[in-house]
């Protein structure tokens, strides 16, 4: 059996915290490259990168679990307001983090000062 390039990461903590993730959905993950990792700056960054590798069976379930990753990601950039107190939390919340009262599924787009 051999295993696949599955993603390439700047950080060693990148790849660890995906790499926890893939393991918490029963995959075997292996990381390589995080010894080279302090050497950025002395040598080539891209060979500094930390990669990801997994089983061939375990490709699509990996960017399945990467996608809702992403998604949940995209949730928690938009903000929702609590019916109750009118705390603004972010969207992926189910619950208000000040009074506890269940969110709403609407969500608006947080807006940043450019």
């Amino acid at each position: 059996m051999k295993r696949v390039q599955f993603s390439v990461h700047r950080t060693v903590g990148e790849a660890r915290l995906l790499a926890g993730t893939l393991e918490a959905e029963g995959m075997s993950v292996q990381v390589r490259g995080e010894s080279l990792a302090p050497l950025t700056g002395e040598i080539p960054s891209g060979e500094t990168w930390v990669e990801l590798w997994l089983h061939p069976e375990d490709v699509e379930q990996a960017r399945a679990v990467v996608a809702e990753l992403k998604e949940n990601q995209e949730e928690a950039s938009r903000t929702v307001e609590c019916p109750a107190c009118r705390e603004e939390n972010p969207g992926n919340f189910e619950l208000c983090w000040s009074c506890g009262v269940e969110l709403p599924r609407g969500l608006r787009p947080r807006l940043r000062a450019v």
